[in-house]
């Protein structure tokens, strides 16, 4: 009987250790590769989503910033209706809305005749935008002898707003002015601006502005 005990505590164990033999190191190795890349994973999820927001909220404070700067520019101005065309526009102090002559105005900077933007306005009709921009490209030409106008592309020059569409704008240096041109349609019109500014474009943001303000009457 004794024996026999014996025989079934050696066998239980040799069951054991053979047991604990069949986990190798290299299993082990890999269970603990395995949990280290999934919190590695986890670790870099977390900070992409934190990054994310950081950029949605710098974006959202630049449009802000953007939306204020108009706002601050003009605050001042006062809304103006066209006595020769079909129109109304927000003009700034030391600024004056003339009429040129029958479809052309000129808004004028006080004191100094030689900067000024020219505003004309046509009816939105079939052709008149691709009419109205191939002149306006014709006209920045020749008044840059001969070279060949700029397209600005970046946003803080191209006219915004409600209702706006279609905004383009090119420039080019002329001799002693730079000449911004500026289509683009809103409402039942076309707007064509030519602004006429000092080398250095003292007034351009602030002509921008106000064309952006145009509205039919």
């Amino acid at each position: 009987m004794k024996s026999k005990w014996n025989l079934l505590l050696a066998a239980l164990a040799a069951s054991l250790v053979l047991t604990a033999c069949g986990t190798s190191p290299e299993a082990e190795k890999n269970s603990t590769n395995g949990s280290a890349n999934v919190v590695e994973e986890t670790d870099k999820g977390t900070v992409d989503e934190n990054e994310v927001t950081d950029t949605e909220g710098t974006d959202d404070a630049d449009k802000s910033a953007s939306a204020d700067g108009k706002e601050n520019i003009m605050k001042d101005a006062k809304l103006t209706e066209s006595d020769e065309q079909d129109y109304a526009i927000s003009v700034l102090p030391d600024y004056t809305l003339t009429s040129e002559e029958p479809g052309k105005d000129s808004l004028m900077a006080t004191g100094n005749e030689s900067v000024f933007m020219r505003i004309e306005t046509s009816p939105k009709e079939d052709g008149t935008y691709d009419y109205l921009l191939e002149n306006m490209t014709a006209g920045l030409e020749a008044s840059g002898n001969g070279d060949t106008p700029s397209e600005l592309t970046d946003e803080a020059s191209i006219p915004t707003g409600e209702g706006i569409e279609n905004a383009k704008v090119f420039s080019v240096k002329a001799e002693t002015a730079t000449v911004t041109g500026i289509i683009l349609e809103r409402d039942d019109m076309v707007v064509k601006l030519t602004i006429y500014d000092s080398p250095e474009e003292e007034h351009f943001e602030r002509f921008l502005r106000m064309g952006e303000t145009i509205v039919s009457k």
